[in-house]
């Protein structure tokens, strides 16, 4: 296992490479994404960054 922190340029090089890559993600990261996706707040916040 490899914790990455940074983006993996050529995914689909590397996979071919070693094999299929599996992500995973702790719960408690998953939680807080989740919870970001129903705030109302957060989604404008977002919005506004990203248009």
């Amino acid at each position: 296992m490899i914790l990455v922190s940074k983006r993996i340029k050529n995914i689909s090089s590397v996979e071919t490479e070693i094999g299929a890559l599996e992500y995973v993600v702790p719960d408690m990261v998953v939680k807080e994404l989740e919870g970001l996706g129903h705030d109302d707040k957060k989604k404008a916040l977002h919005k506004m960054h990203y248009t």
